[in-house]
């Protein structure tokens, strides 16, 4: 009986959700997400930046991400590597990723960046705070949503994700809503926030900037 306690009450502390450290979490927040009509991709710029490299954003993520010395090679002519997904967990290859905003570009029109200039908005599209390089599956699983609509599958990167969204958010003054931020703080509590701690933000990768 005293063992069976005992393995009760670490269980309830496993997984009540107290506060952490992390889970104190702000950004801008509106009481819900109005769509702003007028949204284009090329709204963010035709496409990915092409840099002083001769590289494009995505070349520079993807060489970055597969710890690749330069951009611009094929990655079929890479030597055999993958990585982790930092929104699954599970190993990639080159061939299965897909380089996503963590703050949808669509999303970030309706929550303040029509009213950007186009200059602001391609800083935004190719911003490397705001890019992860994914599996082309949970990118697309991903779309449009934020927090309150979707999160990592991985439930131990569920924290960093909303850690470094809430980032972004406050860098380009966007709102998510009083929901998305419930459910951004939710996450950073309890054994999620403590894993976090131990771990580091620094688990879940950004694209490096252009070198």
């Amino acid at each position: 009986m005293r063992v069976y306690l005992t393995l009760l009450l670490i269980l309830t502390i496993a997984y009540t959700p107290f506060p952490t450290g992390f889970s104190r979490i702000d950004a801008p927040t509106a009481h819900q997400r109005v769509t702003i009509v007028g949204y284009k991709r090329d709204n963010f710029g035709p496409g990915w930046q092409r840099h002083a490299t001769g590289c494009t954003t995505r070349e520079h993520a993807m060489a970055y991400a597969f710890e690749q010395p330069v951009c611009g090679v094929p990655y079929r002519q890479w030597a055999p590597v993958d990585v982790v997904d930092p929104y699954t967990r599970k190993r990639i290859g080159p061939g299965d990723v897909e380089l996503d905003h963590l703050f949808p570009l669509s999303a970030a029109w309706d929550m303040g960046a029509h009213a950007w200039s186009d200059e602001q908005r391609l800083q935004f599209a190719n911003d490397p705070h705001n890019l992860i390089v994914t599996s082309r599956a949970a990118n697309q699983q991903k779309s449009d949503m934020l927090p309150s609509e979707w999160m990592p599958s991985s439930v131990a990167q569920q924290c960093a994700y909303a850690r470094q969204l809430a980032r972004v958010a406050n860098m380009y003054g966007l709102h998510v809503t009083t929901r998305d931020l419930r459910t951004m703080r939710r996450a950073c509590q309890g054994w999620r926030g403590v894993a976090a701690r131990f771990a580091g933000i620094g688990m879940f990768p950004t694209a490096n900037s252009p070198r």
